[in-house]
């Protein structure tokens, strides 16, 4: 059973209590394809929710992830109002949104979400997507193709954000899609790491084995903790990149 609003200012709401349904992935779809064809757009999505339902069935799930892939392109923001075992169902959640910016709200910061989503704005794909959990300190950061320089210096403006209220922060890093590093991007990274080495906790990678390894082998030229995981442990590097 899924609740589902667009506000005013094209804030798409749902706030599932119970197994999602074929039913209601169709009322959402009504409800979001009626604003685009009207001219509009979605400013973002809000789910609140204590944890992941699930879904009613297979047909309920097949639904849902054809009306995400349909829509991926159209969702600039997508907030989260929960406790932190939404967490578990995020990073999967996350990969079917081609160009969303994530941030997690705790339970009852639902106007705070709310104001977040509606900012957001139509935008190019980028390879890059992150979202910021405050809960956890921890950013996480999901690569889908080729990270060029000038998508980097944006996310690192993101983050000097970030650093200058919160310190120290964990990273989760899903290097599952990544195809490439612009080497500006490489140097850029170089940059930020030394500048901010105390403000680091711990890095997860999470993902492509040829990436992963490959990354955790290189020389740890600021002694970070950093480690590896697989796709089917990203939970487990959730919780390591936030111990401690």
């Amino acid at each position: 059973m899924v609740d589902s609003q667009i506000l005013p200012n094209r804030v798409l709401v749902l706030r599932p209590s119970g197994p999602i349904s074929k039913e209601d992935i169709a009322a959402v779809r009504e409800k979001v394809d009626a604003l685009l064809a009207s001219g509009g757009h979605l400013a973002g999505v809000l789910i609140e929710a204590p944890g992941f339902p699930g879904w009613h069935d297979f047909g309920a799930m097949s639904s849902h992830l054809s009306f995400v892939r349909e829509h991926h392109r159209d969702v600039p923001r997508v907030a989260i109002v929960s406790d932190s075992r939404f967490l578990a169902a995020l990073p999967k959640l996350a990969r079917h949104f081609v160009q969303a910016e994530f941030h997690h709200f705790a339970a009852g910061e639902t106007e705070a979400a709310l104001a977040w989503a509606a900012e957001g704005k139509p935008k190019a794909p980028s390879a890059l997507r992150y979202g910021w959990f405050p809960d956890r300190k921890l950013v996480w950061f999901y690569v889908h193709g080729r990270v060029h320089t000038e998508d980097y210096r944006k996310a690192i403006s993101w983050m000097e954000g970030i650093f200058a209220e919160t310190s120290p922060v964990s990273f989760l890093i899903d290097l599952q899609d990544l195809e490439g590093i612009d080497a500006g991007a490489i140097m850029a990274d170089m940059r930020f790491g030394m500048k901010h080495l105390k403000d680091i906790h711990r890095i997860a990678l999470v993902g492509n084995e040829k990436w992963t390894r490959k990354a955790a082998s290189l020389p740890n030229l600021f002694k970070l903790e950093l480690k590896a995981f697989p796709e089917a442990e990203e939970h487990q590097a959730w919780d390591w990149a936030t111990a401690g």
